[in-house]
């Protein structure tokens, strides 16, 4: 990370590194993340990153996956891969790069401009790592995989519609942290950013 970065702690493990937007050609704001097909962290943060963006627009070719299923400390934890997904939006720009599938396979090649983007707020290209309109970072997961591990995608769609559900809570906390922030970039300029819960957690940032 730039050394003219001074993080501060915001919710969970989200750090505010700085007010300056990182600035796009298509003027929206940018949503990065990075991951791998076999990492059981990156699969367990899919799950929030879907159901977040979902606030702000629509994904297409986004396919079911699981994260490796040998060698991880936590196999075969549904998820999505993003290596072909693409989100639609009027407000965010997503890029997901999976380097690698479940399978250790190499997967996508980082083009000049992410790299571009690692070598300022992630040069030793950690993962899970994911960007909020350059101002906010995280790297790690949110929601636990060892509670995902070898539960299929029906289930963990039924946790998050229930309200006594260990991992609904745990993803759907997950999922409001990542909206608030980009409530917080964004201004009031989408539907989402006016719920309550929302306003209350964007509140906290004061």
């Amino acid at each position: 990370m730039s050394e003219n970065f001074i993080p501060k702690n915001v919710f969970g493990k989200f750090m505010h590194i700085t007010d300056v937007s990182w600035k796009l050609t298509s003027k929206k704001s940018l949503v990065f993340f990075l991951g791998a097909g076999f990492c059981p962290y990156c699969a367990a943060q899919r799950w929030a990153i879907v159901e977040a963006l979902k606030n702000f627009g629509h994904w297409n070719n986004l396919v079911e996956d699981k994260s490796a299923s040998v060698e991880e400390k936590f196999l075969n934890v549904p998820t999505f891969s993003f290596s072909n997904a693409v989100f639609e939006s009027d407000l965010i720009e997503f890029i997901g790069r999976e380097t690698a599938d479940r399978n250790f396979e190499s997967l996508q090649e980082l083009s000049m401009d992410d790299q571009s983007i690692l070598d300022v707020y992630n040069p030793d290209n950690m993962i899970p790592f994911l960007l909020i309109d350059g101002q906010f970072i995280r790297f790690g997961s949110g929601v636990k995989p060892g509670l995902l591990q070898n539960l299929d995608h029906k289930t963990i769609r039924d946790e998050l519609e229930s309200n006594n559900s260990e991992i609904g809570r745990m993803i759907k906390e997950e999922t409001k942290n990542i909206t608030a922030l980009l409530c917080k970039c964004l201004g009031d300029n989408a539907d989402i950013c006016k719920n309550k819960e929302i306003i209350e957690k964007r509140n906290e940032l004061k």
